[in-house]
């Protein structure tokens, strides 16, 4: 088995913020997580990806970039 593999890092989109995922492991996991976050409207809830804290979020489903702020890629690193 090649460990070459990039890790992805998984996150859902809430109207126009990233919410970062570090437990997420593979899509699955993320679009569970997705599914069961509790939001205090019904906005829509999209799974986005990333390959490295230098890249833009893409959502998963048609790989289209999502803008993000840097607060939001601090968030992330604040979590951990």
């Amino acid at each position: 088995m090649s460990t070459d593999r990039k890790r992805v890092q998984w996150g859902v989109l809430i109207g126009q913020a990233v919410r970062p995922l570090p437990k997420a492991r593979n899509v699955t996991d993320a679009v569970l997580y997705a599914c069961h976050l509790k939001t205090n409207r019904r906005v829509k809830t999209i799974v986005v990806y990333r390959d490295s804290d230098t890249e833009n979020w893409r959502k998963w489903i048609d790989e289209t970039p999502v803008p993000t702020q840097l607060a939001l890629d601090l968030y992330d690193k604040e979590a951990r």
